[in-house]
């Protein structure tokens, strides 16, 4: 690889990070509908209504959403980083494809497409007022940005695992997936704001399994925000029964990414990928726990968030060097 491309793709996992971060936090602090129209903000592409008249206009064009400019400013921060994030993409695909430099480069190819759906998703949830389903695919849509940015990197950097059996190699993808499914239910708990349901750890509402869950609705995508699919209000035996199911869900992470971790430290080539880790789940199982513990504060929250990022940037790196190792 080209020294300027590494440096752009090392620069677009690191931007990865901050979008996804940023947009945890934008979730979070209830700004998402900071601004209610897409690509700009009450009509603006950039900055957003501060003067009295822009204010005025823009309350006018949309009445049913009074202007915050606080929370507009970190939605549109947001738009333009992840705006940024997509003209590197765009960079790596116009390195990969002319002159052609790269023997593959479907991998580029497919994160332009994705960058697109990504894209169309982030107008969706605006325009959609936050439809959980589409928030969840929003977040899972940056994860698989993130995760195959940083799988192009794996793929062209060499650290001389000597051997990796098949069954090795199937097991990493294995973790991986697991780990994507965990980072769907984290995702499907905060779009449908079910993190504070249980407020103790382990139990939850002072059992191991609250009895009264109400699992008829709790994974219904085709339904609006806070409501079930005929228009009543989601009751707090539904949010209970997502949360539980986040957080029950996290031991079978955590058990497969410490028993995977443990067969990786058995080799001395693939010890670092053990270490790394059972140390980013551990971290990411004490972040969960201390925000039940804590009452979700925003920084917290967010770190959650990122963590699940990095555990996932740990196993996609160990994968793909795995998959070019030896038999």
């Amino acid at each position: 690889m080209l020294e300027n491309h590494k440096k752009i793709l090392i620069f677009g996992i690191l931007l990865a990070f901050c979008v996804i971060s940023l947009g945890a936090y934008v979730r979070l602090s209830d700004a998402g509908l900071g601004c209610p129209d897409w690509p700009g903000c009450y009509g603006k592409l950039l900055g957003v209504p501060d003067t009295h008249h822009e204010v005025n206009a823009a309350e006018a064009a949309f009445p049913h959403a009074p202007v915050e400019a606080a929370k507009a400013w970190k939605e549109m921060i947001h738009r333009y980083l992840a705006g940024i994030l997509g003209l590197v993409i765009a960079a790596l695909a116009i390195l990969a494809i002319w002159p052609r430099r790269q023997p593959v480069i479907g991998p580029q190819i497919f994160l332009v497409g994705l960058v697109l759906v990504q894209a169309a998703l982030g107008m969706l949830t605006v325009t959609w007022l936050l439809k959980p389903v589409i928030v969840t695919l929003h977040l899972l849509g940056g994860m698989l940005i993130l995760a195959t940015l940083v799988g192009i990197h794996a793929g062209h950097t060499t650290l001389h695992i000597d051997t990796a059996t098949p069954s090795l190699k199937k097991a990493a993808w294995a973790v991986t997936a697991i780990i994507l499914t965990q980072i769907a239910l984290g995702g499907w708990t905060s779009a449908n704001y079910a993190a504070m349901a249980c407020v103790d750890y382990p139990l939850c509402q002072g059992q191991l399994m609250p009895a009264d869950m109400d699992w008829s609705h709790a994974f219904v995508f085709n339904r609006e925000l806070g409501q079930t699919s005929d228009g009543q209000m989601l009751s707090l035996q539904t949010l209970t029964a997502i949360h539980w199911t986040h957080r029950s869900f996290a031991l079978v992470v955590l058990a497969v990414c410490v028993a995977f971790g443990m067969r990786l430290k058995q080799q001395d080539d693939t010890r670092p990928f053990g270490h790394l880790l059972i140390a980013a789940v551990l971290i990411q199982v004490l972040l969960g726990i201390s925000n039940v513990w804590l009452q979700w504060p925003l920084g917290l929250a967010v770190l959650h968030n990122t963590g699940a990022a990095i555990l996932l940037a740990v196993s996609v790196y160990t994968t793909v060097q795995l998959q070019r190792a030896t038999s």
